[in-house]
């Protein structure tokens, strides 16, 4: 089997990928293939010993189609014409000359104004406006009638390829209706005083043509604001040759493509670039952006030894990086990828729309047949044709199959603004159907640790103490140490020099300070005579700092909580979702941080499989929504009904969650949630307007209550069908005034 994926263009409804999907899957060489409608990607797993891909397109550009693989989009390979080598030449000129002369604007532009005409042409006498005679009149409208007919041919060539290859779409039931009515017309050469339709033609497909541009350009800019990263235009990053250069900013430079750039390469960032791959900064400070990554608006200072992710971009002043990873594997592609991955994925909710296509048009197309023959019965031809082309124009598959994936390009570009990823358009829907939230502690709802209290057990001031402590501390990297440089910051605190300092695994640090050696640390680094004559009961983390002689201060640390952390929580609340803690740390630790949380449920000392277990007892009566950034929480994160995790160092938590959170703040978290909640609220909207529309209209174009009198208009049912679909694609645009809840910090 071979996988393949490749762009088809001209689809304009969801009985057009559907259908696809359909005539390839009865194929033997298919195993599986998918369409997505706006993104015009798909995917197909074939078996390449019985077809080849250019086979496979072949058989699709039969279908009415324009397949196309990427790397052809500005150059186009088109299938080879079975059709006669005169009528093939024809064609490919007037495709040609709509190419080079006619553009959509233009299209759109010469139908509305030759349509104007033709309905004055026809009306005209009925206002008082002198006609021409009847031949002319007839000759005049006759080739009026073929202008606004080849502005909208394409509705005629997809529409009956697909209807020849028994999958029709919207484009058939606008090409059978409207060359009906054509056709019709054309015996007024014969019979002068014959009911002509020409205007009804033109209207039709003029009022498509207008729907049509204003879906066409709603999608494009859903799609573009979707996919803001993909839109790059720096592909070219700059490569420092470091080699018998005396300094970075002396070497030569070298223009390389992006996915050309390895793991330490020596990269120069101008102010104004976005910084293609991860780093570390070697030389220089700057200012930098990350709202494409994070969604945060307040630019940060990267200073030497400072990590940059890729999809920063330089303000200030030019940057020296050595990458950390290949281009490959850097924070945007794996972003890049997650888009692309979502943007052609489909929400199960869609499931019914593509079951529904399936048979939608040969229904309507059915309908049609039997509402014109029982009215033929009933009055006449004329009036049936009027019956059985309203019917056929009145049905809208459009809106069925934009109803779900125009809401869920909405609702990812604001998700992408927030700095939050949808692996797939399904994780919308299990997130906004979870009931309980299941969080891991540290990195999720903490960020850290911080100095609660100073306990002074000495002759020296507090700030002495602590300018010890800092000193010692300085000398490492571990999280303690991060908590005393906070403190340090905020106190004015002072470095002493030190000598001969050591990091004594597990126990703390030593060094010597104005000819005197200290220690800091837990328990285990006193002397022994120190240890024993200590008793600490503190729910927090204790450390000593102590000479050989005795114990100097009592530093008590704890878990910082978010700044938003309770925040979150309560807003959860609101929606009755309950919460939990699991946390691998200690129980004192754990409680202390639920307890502030107001959270009543905590497990502590939690392995991967306790986790999992954990998980296990509670999906029983709820679904989970699973919070976490650590290697221990992949199992979770995978087994969950819905996962998030913290984008982190630790790929496997990334690749087990459905989402991936860039923001470090925790109300990103219920904003997922309520954009979720919200774009799966605005589909269900979407599927019961476009199927009330479609049960009640085309009810009334068949002649239901013509007991009544009432029937409807072949042009009204035109205007009707393309503002049905205008209207879905209107309330899916709704979502993007959905207010996001801002963190405190961006307040």
């Amino acid at each position: 089997m071979k996988e393949a994926s490749f762009f088809i263009d001209k689809m304009t409804c969801q009985a057009c990928s559907s259908g696809i999907e359909r005539s390839l899957k009865r194929k033997a060489f298919c195993h599986d293939i998918q369409v997505h409608l706006l993104s015009k990607k798909a995917h197909i797993v074939y078996d390449e010993s019985q077809i080849s891909l250019e086979q496979i397109f072949a058989f699709i550009h039969k279908m009415g189609y324009e397949p196309y693989l990427e790397s052809h989009l500005h150059n186009r390979i088109a299938p080879r014409d079975s059709k006669p080598k005169t009528l093939a030449n024809l064609n490919s000129l007037i495709e040609s000359f709509d190419t080079r002369f006619l553009s959509r604007k233009r299209k759109l532009l010469i139908s509305s104004i030759v349509c104007i005409l033709v309905v004055i042409l026809s009306w005209g006498e009925m206002f008082g406006i002198a006609t021409l005679p009847s031949m002319w009149h007839f000759g005049v409208l006759l080739f009026l009638s073929l202008v606004v007919v080849h502005m909208g041919r394409d509705f005629y060539i997809r529409g009956f390829k697909a209807l020849f290859a028994k999958n029709p779409n919207m484009d058939s039931l606008i090409a059978i209706g409207t060359t009906s009515a054509f056709l019709y017309s054309l015996k007024g050469a014969f019979m002068p005083h014959a009911h002509l339709y020409f205007d009804s033609v033109c209207v039709i497909i003029t009022l498509v043509l207008v729907g049509k541009s204003i879906e066409e350009r709603s999608k494009t800019e859903a799609l573009q604001s979707a996919s803001l990263l993909l839109h790059i235009n720096q592909k070219m990053v700059q490569k420092v040759l470091t080699e018998s250069a005396p300094s970075l900013s002396q070497a030569q430079i070298q223009s390389l493509p992006t996915q050309e750039i390895k793991q330490n390469d020596i990269l120069k960032i101008l102010p104004g670039e976005m910084i293609m791959v991860d780093g570390i900064v070697i030389e220089g400070s700057s200012h930098i952006d990350k709202a494409a990554i994070n969604g945060e608006s307040l630019p940060i200072l990267a200073q030497k030894d400072d990590v940059v992710l890729s999809g920063s971009i330089n303000l200030d002043s030019v940057l020296y990086i050595e990458t950390i990873k290949s281009a490959k594997d850097s924070t945007l592609h794996k972003i890049l990828e997650l888009i692309q991955k979502a943007q052609e994925s489909k929400a199960p909710i869609a499931s019914l729309t593509d079951k529904i296509a399936g048979i939608f048009v040969p229904l309507v197309i059915f309908l049609a047949l039997c509402a014109g023959a029982f009215w033929w019965g009933m009055r006449d031809f004329e009036f049936a044709l009027s019956i059985f082309v309203a019917t056929l124009v009145i049905s809208c598959p459009c809106a069925l199959g934009l109803a779900t994936p125009m809401a869920i390009l909405h609702a990812q570009a604001i998700a992408h603004k927030m700095g939050v990823f949808f692996k797939d358009s399904k994780a919308f829907q299990t997130l906004s159907e979870i009931t309980h939230i299941v969080f891991d502690k540290t990195g999720t709802l903490t960020q850290g640790l911080e100095i609660k209290t100073i306990k002074n057990l000495s002759s020296h001031t507090e700030q002495e103490v602590f300018n010890l402590a800092y000193t010692l501390e300085s000398t490492s990297v571990h999280p303690i140490s991060s908590a005393f440089a906070s403190h340090a910051l905020a106190h004015n605190a002072t470095l002493y020099p030190i000598a001969d300092s050591q990091n004594i695994i597990g126990k703390g640090i030593k060094g010597t300070i104005q000819d005197c050696e200290y220690v800091i640390g837990n328990i285990d680094i006193l002397p022994p005579h120190l240890a024993n004559s200590t008793h600490i009961q503190d729910d927090k983390v204790t450390l000593f700092l102590a000479t050989n002689d005795e114990i100097l201060a009592l530093f008590s640390l704890q878990d910082k909580l978010k700044i938003d952390a309770k925040t979150t929580l309560e807003l959860f609340k609101k929606h009755n979702i309950s919460s939990s803690i699991i946390s691998g740390d200690n129980a004192s630790n754990t409680k202390s941080i639920a307890h502030l949380l107001g959270i009543t449920e905590s497990y502590a000392n939690a392995l991967p499989e306790d986790k999992m277990q954990l998980l296990k007892d509670k999906s029983k009566q709820n679904k989970i929504l699973m919070v976490g950034d650590g290697m221990n929480d992949a199992p979770a994160l995978a087994y969950a009904h819905a996962s998030m995790a913290f984008a982190s160092s630790y790929d496997i938590a990334t690749q087990s969650a459905d989402i991936i959170n860039y923001n470090e703040n925790t109300i990103s978290i219920y904003n997922a949630y309520a954009l979720a909640k919200a774009s799966i609220v605005n589909i269900k909207q979407n599927l019961v307007f476009a199927f009330c529309y479609n049960i009640a209209f085309i009810p009334l174009a068949m002649g239901v209550l013509g007991g009544f009198d009432i029937f409807l208009h072949p042009m009204f049912c035109a205007f009707a069908m393309s503002l049905s679909s205008l209207s879905v694609v209107a309330n899916a645009a709704r979502l993007k005034k959905f207010k996001l809840i801002k963190s405190k910090e961006q307040k």
